[in-house]
């Protein structure tokens, strides 16, 4: 995010020995120039992809996502976000991989995101009329849906389709995630097969793959996968037999910095957290316009002195001359940035 009014300082009117800058010690010679460069914060856009598993077990799990939904969206909607939402199911797969056989669901309509709304709203962004109960009739996919989950073909499908066309904005992060009391079985085959080590089982790491080449983008930076799902036996047994715990969703969160959630938590916490992380995955940055001297940084949100801390302050990139702010010091939009340095060089 490029900032406006560079703003020169004569030296001579800013000689003050040594101060605090917001993170380093500073000598300033009196023939140097300080530049400001003061900016409105625009956070970046947010896609948020939900796939939800519409075989016979899930009822509850879809009544919960929606009852809470509340905790998701309102982190975005205080923040200021302009974010889109959609919702599609872990059988969406057989709209893409096998489209024109003999099966009932084989169709390009599969692909198209759910919507339980009439008129139909597909995808719901931040000025969507009611968007709490338009979200409660979407997710609510149903559990008549294919006992055969394959939830990582099925945000492929989904999202390559072109039915669901101008969804992710290419200067948007993009959001997924996966709820399920299964595994991901993701293969080439349209039979059903729950095995680890068949041969046509597709890899988690070309999920990844696929995320890096639909978003142009980096795991964490530009794209993430979440999961509320099975994580381990005891939420398994909970459930009841037929269940299985969700090994390769987590494989994929991990992969892409995503969250790992259990489906036997409570719902407004574990929404919650896959709000606000991926709030902090979308880093607030500053590009600046001249290279600085790094110990001279000053940054400032709305006149507060921000501290240099990489995980809750300020940072910088002397490959990209960015400066990014994390944490509970990420700016709100509208705030105003400042960001105060000396330049490394005159010319």
């Amino acid at each position: 995010m490029k900032l406006a009014h560079v703003v020169p300082i004569v030296g001579s009117m800013l000689m003050l020995g040594s101060c605090d800058k917001g993170g380093g010690n500073f000598s300033m010679l009196s023939t140097s120039a300080q530049y400001e460069q003061a900016s409105t914060f625009v956070p970046r856009k947010l896609d948020v992809l939900f796939v939800v598993d519409n075989s016979g077990s899930m009822s509850s799990s879809q009544a919960a996502l929606a009852s809470n939904f509340p905790s998701f969206i309102n982190f975005f909607k205080n923040k200021g976000y302009d974010f889109k939402i959609a919702v599609t199911t872990s059988d969406a797969f057989y709209g893409d991989q096998f489209v024109g056989q003999s099966c009932s669901l084989c169709n390009v309509e599969q692909t198209r995101f759910r919507s339980g709304t009439n008129p139909k709203i597909y995808v719901i962004e931040e000025d969507t009329p009611n968007l709490e109960s338009v979200f409660a009739s979407n997710v609510n996919v149903g559990t008549t849906g294919s006992g055969d989950e394959r939830a990582f073909s099925s945000f492929k499908a989904a999202l390559n389709s072109n039915l669901n066309s101008g969804f992710h904005r290419s200067d948007a992060y993009l959001s997924i995630v996966l709820v399920s009391d299964e595994e991901d079985f993701s293969h080439d085959d349209i039979n059903m097969n729950e095995s680890y080590s068949q041969s046509t089982l597709h890899s988690v790491a070309s999920y990844k793959t696929f995320l890096e080449s639909f978003t142009q983008g980096a795991a964490g930076t530009d794209f993430s996968v979440s999961t509320i799902s099975i994580l381990d036996t005891a939420c398994r047994n909970s459930l009841g037999s037929g269940r299985k715990i969700g090994t390769r969703y987590m494989q994929l969160a991990d992969a892409t910095l995503g969250t790992k959630n259990s489906l036997c938590g409570n719902f407004d916490a574990v929404l919650n957290t896959i709000s606000t992380t991926s709030a902090s995955q979308i880093v607030a940055t500053f590009h600046l316009s001249r290279t600085p001297v790094e110990s001279s940084i000053r940054v400032l949100v709305d006149g507060i002195l921000v501290p240099q801390d990489s995980a809750n302050g300020w940072s910088y990139d002397s490959v990209q001359n960015n400066v990014s702010i994390h944490g509970s010091y990420a700016p709100q939009s509208g705030a105003v940035v400042t960001i105060n340095f000396d330049p490394a060089s005159m010319n």
